[in-house]
């Protein structure tokens, strides 16, 4: 026995059984009535005049072009939205980023200071390492 044909189903499933042809159903099935019948009235306009046609015509470009237009709308408020914080952030910001870029040069020199004690040793041996061959070479010609 199935869960849909069982004579005992809960209430909540009643509920939600009720809500999916309500809410999801019902919108689907009006929407495409009224698509059709438009449609049905599109194809039957021309035969009642040709007058009509020009202006049906118009409607269905309005139709097209509209969403384009909402979303072009969209786009510019969202740009302008964006300008003006920017604006704002600008105003706001200047004097900590100069903190930070301060801060962010004294780790710099702080990093080149602590690899220049690193790197001292191996540049000294380095130098005593040369000193003693150009030495060598002096002393022993070849």
């Amino acid at each position: 026995m199935s869960l849909e044909n069982s004579p005992h189903t809960s209430p909540s499933f009643q509920k939600h059984r009720r809500e999916v042809v309500w809410h999801i159903l019902l919108p689907v099935i009006l929407a495409g009535v009224i698509f059709m019948g438009l449609g049905l009235l599109m194809v039957l306009t021309p035969t009642l005049g040709t007058a009509r046609t020009g202006h049906w015509a118009a409607i269905s470009l309005i139709w097209l072009i509209s969403p384009l237009i909402l979303f072009a709308l969209l786009f510019v408020v969202l740009n302008i939205g964006l300008i003006y914080l920017m604006n704002k952030l600008l105003q706001v910001l200047p004097p900590y980023l100069r903190i930070g870029q301060i801060y962010s040069r004294v780790m710099v020199l702080r990093v080149q200071v602590f690899c220049d004690r690193l790197a001292r040793p191996f540049v000294r041996w380095g130098g005593w390492v040369a000193g003693f061959r150009h030495l060598r070479s002096k002393v022993i010609r070849r």
